[in-house]
């Protein structure tokens, strides 16, 4: 293990277990420095540092670039009433299984509320638009055939950032921005490069 400017690297899955064992409690997060697969550097994985982050109730948040060899990933202590992954509960099971949980993850895992769960746009495949909504979008030809040409994966995630917003006129805001972006043939800003969990959420307001 060695530590470059508050971006901790570790050297496999053990180390990173370790390190968990003795800080999941002590500290608020970790930057966890990930090497590049064409590098030519060893260290723990990004897969690897997440099913560790699981056993003990951590999870893995944001990603930023160190330098060309690698990138650094927050991992933090999961909170209560956090969102849940269909792929996290998932894994959780298997490492359960595996015997690999530990007191802390199972804490996290059988504590969770069960309305957190599927919350994510990928999750929510029969998500739809408003028909109002919808009928603004299909008026603006150009816009309408930009979005129709999108992947099924993105007209979701565009969808789920309309219709997630809980207040009426931030969802009418929202749908301006995706009308407008795809009259320019381009893609959402807000939803460029976002992920699932662990990762970015844009929160509902």
């Amino acid at each position: 293990m060695h530590t470059v400017n508050d971006v901790t690297y570790l050297a496999s899955p053990d180390e990173m277990r370790q390190w968990l064992s003795e800080n999941h409690d002590q500290v608020s997060e970790l930057w966890l420095g990930i090497y590049k697969k064409d590098s030519g550097k060893m260290g723990v994985t990004y897969k690897q540092a997440v099913d560790e982050a699981l056993c003990f109730g951590w999870i893995d948040g944001l990603t930023r670039k160190v330098d060309e060899a690698s990138y650094k990933v927050r991992f933090t202590p999961r909170k209560p009433r956090s969102i849940w992954s269909q792929v996290n509960l998932k894994r959780i099971e298997e490492l359960i299984q595996l015997g690999r949980m530990q007191p802390p993850g199972l804490k996290a895992y059988t504590g969770r509320d069960p309305a957190k769960t599927n919350l994510y746009a990928n999750e929510q495949p029969d998500l739809k638009l408003d028909d109002a909504y919808e009928r603004e979008l299909q008026a603006n030809e150009a816009a309408w055939t930009f979005f129709q040409a999108q992947s099924a994966a993105y007209q979701r995630t565009a969808t789920w950032y309309v219709m997630s917003a809980k207040q009426e006129v931030t969802r009418c805001k929202r749908l301006i921005k995706l009308i407008e972006a795809c009259t320019k043939g381009e893609k959402v800003a807000a939803l460029i490069g976002k992920r699932k969990e662990g990762g970015q959420r844009l929160q509902g307001q």
